[in-house]
């Protein structure tokens, strides 16, 4: 068994960091894919650079230029490279911090079950790579005695949309069978896109094929602050991530695998979350009664939601 590591490359401050995560793996990718959507293609340029010469050596690394069309296009275009070309696959983030033994729990994992997916986890860092704190892993699977807990849909849905909480991370620390890398393709439940949320939409929709393999072992950390687009609150795209909450619990209703009294929980939160943080920002603040009326249950406030949705996604390219 055998995993390609596809890394859609913008930013070149980590790229020490993130090839001696992947040098230093106990059982290395067959390959490393890289897709250089940075400017002038500065990125491809230093991974070519004499420097870089011992991780050209350890890996086998191929750099293709970006599609320069979004981070998400990234994502598909590098999908499409891979195009099934091993039986497992990993989007490595370039700001990413993995752990030597990552590639080799998760083998281990795909090799007990036939899962589409396995999600480890992982801890949340400062810029430096520093752990400052671990996610917010329900009690029923972190105190469990097992290593790896296969997790049914109906957890994952219930742990996850009634409380805007993505406890499972992010593509970083998630590898794929085909059948779940092909969800990245169609980011929807029920004609509701999710985009926004693409990673946490995807385990939903994996768990949808069969129980995700989830790995107790912190094995990688998500760098916070810096650059990031977390670090971002009023940037676009942590704007999607609390809208899409709404989208996909919304699409989970329709899918029959949230409840209306679930996904009411949910828009109750997020309504306030958005009076909270984004009351003056003029691409938000229309969704604000709308959540709040879907929070009270009129039916007339989801076709209000649904056409918001759409002209957000189509004025903010991702």
């Amino acid at each position: 068994m055998q995993v390609t590591t596809l890394i859609p490359a913008y930013k070149t401050k980590y790229i020490v960091e993130l090839l001696t995560g992947l040098m230093t793996q106990t059982l290395k990718p067959q390959k490393v894919i890289v897709s250089d959507d940075s400017p002038d293609g500065v990125f491809g340029a230093l991974l070519q650079s004499p420097q870089m010469e011992l991780a050209r050596r350890k890996l086998q690394i191929e750099v293709h230029t970006g599609p320069r069309a979004g981070a998400y296009e990234n994502f598909k275009h590098l999908l499409r490279l891979w195009d099934g070309s091993t039986e497992l696959v990993h989007l490595l983030l370039d700001d990413d911090i993995l752990y030597p033994d990552f590639y080799l729990r998760h083998l281990m994992a795909h090799a007990s079950c036939r899962s589409p997916s396995s999600i480890s986890a992982r801890w949340c860092t400062n810029e430096r790579g520093q752990p400052v704190e671990g996610m917010p892993i329900p009690k029923n699977v972190w105190f469990s005695n097992d290593r790896i807990v296969l997790l049914e849909a109906s957890l994952l849905f219930s742990s996850t949309l009634p409380d805007c909480t993505n406890w499972l991370g992010e593509f970083s620390n998630c590898v794929m069978r085909k059948e779940a890398a092909d969800l990245l393709f169609s980011p929807q439940f029920a004609g509701v896109s999710y985009e926004g949320l693409w990673d946490l939409g995807a385990f939903l929709a994996a768990s949808l094929i069969g129980p995700v393999a989830y790995i107790q072992d912190r094995l990688g950390a998500f760098r916070a602050g810096g650059e990031g687009h977390s670090a971002q609150l009023l940037g676009k795209h942590m704007k999607a991530a609390h809208l899409a909450y709404a989208a996909l619990s919304l699409g989970a209703v329709r899918l029959e695998r949230l409840s209306p009294d679930s996904a009411r929980k949910g828009y109750a939160g997020l309504h306030q979350a958005l009076l909270d943080r984004y009351t003056a920002e003029p691409d938000v603040a229309p969704f604000i009664p709308v959540l709040g009326r879907l929070a009270a249950g009129e039916a007339e406030a989801e076709a209000e939601f649904l056409l918001l949705w759409e002209q957000f996604l189509r004025s903010h390219k991702f």
